[in-house]
């Protein structure tokens, strides 16, 4: 095994920043129970607090509307199984998208058995179609759900345009948006100018795992999944994870006051991408993209040969979300994005950060390159 990876694969986790460690160290230190009344519970109800506050105000909304829950899949499972539950008096129809990642796609195909009817937008080239979305808006609609930036290609959804089209409808159904991709890798991305609800999770931004929040706009009723202690005012029972949410909050801080990171990014992606082209190596771009995702597909080479040849040189990379490798099956999402079997099949998710080196992404041009030589007799 390497001493040390070359890490291409911060989609589905990044590398926990220094800060968000050196937090974590020291909320360990700050182990009482932030519900309880003395002073050790005390101290750790201000931590809590002073991390709400930090979060929420990289998302854009006030501290009272945010939630700390312990995955992204929580949070989201908690906002779609809710609102099912407030608004199907509303409507029997959700808005979705035919691309969405396992933690809505899976809920929403569960609601759909119960009843309800689930519209999926069109994802061609990574963007959304107008008229489809206005004819959406003209059926009973409960409530919408729709990621920000798709967490495999990296195409980032005009959820703008679907605000205006709803309010030219006067469609006032809520808006629950997937931003676990999106967060804190979009410049003056405020949530709430387009979306009603929000999941965003620590462990994608240089946090730890165990920690993700869920903005929900005053106002909006939402029952909770889980019942017990009454933790973040009902909404999810269960102790806070005050070292992980505290690691979240330091992470957030540190990206946020970093006002060139998306820029690095942005330059490893043209990068990367300028040289994979001059190799023969097609790049699948959306119109708009991520700076941090680049998916691209090896001819003739299984993704599978290509992700092992990389590991085993201390090199990662993925073949698909992390939430859904396992998953054997023709890749929904590829495939929504106009992928051809043959491209699917071959295909790699790049992800990265800030501190992806120089040096790192030519080891990753001169493997890929090696890769590439591998097709199929």
């Amino acid at each position: 095994m390497p001493s040390a990876y070359v890490y291409f694969d911060s989609a589905a986790t990044a590398a926990p920043c220094k800060e968000a460690v050196e937090a974590l160290s020291c909320a360990l230190q700050t182990y009482g129970n932030p519900s309880s009344g003395h002073c050790a519970g005390l101290e750790a109800n201000r931590l809590l607090s002073e991390s709400r506050e930090t979060v929420s105000a990289a998302v854009g909304c006030a501290p009272d509307e945010l939630f700390f829950f312990a995955s992204g899949t929580e949070a989201s499972n908690t906002a779609l199984f809710g609102l099912a539950r407030s608004r199907k008096r509303f409507g029997n129809v959700i808005l979705t998208t035919d691309s969405e990642h396992p933690s809505v796609r899976e809920p929403l195909a569960a609601l759909e058995k119960e009843g309800f009817r689930i519209v999926r937008l069109s994802t061609e080239n990574g963007k959304l179609r107008e008229n489809e979305i206005r004819e959406a808006c003209r059926l009973p609609l409960a409530f919408v759900s729709v990621m920000q930036a798709n967490n495999e290609t990296g195409a980032v959804y005009d959820l703008q345009l679907i605000k205006r089209v709803m309010a030219s409808e006067g469609c006032a159904a809520p808006v629950h948006c997937d931003a676990v991709q999106s967060f804190l890798k979009i410049r003056n991305n405020r949530l709430p100018s387009f979306c009603d609800l929000a999941t965003v999770s620590a462990h994608k931004v240089g946090g730890i795992k165990g920690a993700a929040a869920l903005y929900v706009r005053k106002g909006t009723r939402l029952p909770p999944l889980l019942l017990g202690g009454g933790q973040e005012n009902g909404l999810r029972s269960g102790t806070e994870a005050v070292p992980a949410i505290a690691a979240f909050a330091a992470a957030v801080r540190a990206k946020s006051g970093d006002t060139e990171r998306i820029s690095r990014m942005e330059e490893i992606h043209r990068r990367l991408s300028d040289a994979l082209t001059e190799m023969g190596i097609p790049c699948h771009l959306p119109e708009s993209g991520l700076p941090n995702i680049l998916h691209i597909s090896i001819p003739g080479v299984p993704s599978s040969w290509t992700l092992n040849a990389l590991s085993a040189k201390g090199i990662c990379v993925s073949a698909g979300s992390a939430c859904s490798s396992r998953n054997k099956k023709d890749n929904p999402v590829l495939a929504a994005y106009g992928l051809s079997k043959a491209e699917a099949e071959s295909s790699i998710r790049l992800s990265f950060t800030e501190n992806n080196t120089e040096e790192e992404c030519r080891l990753l041009l001169d493997a890929l390159g090696e890769a590439a030589t591998l097709k199929r007799p």
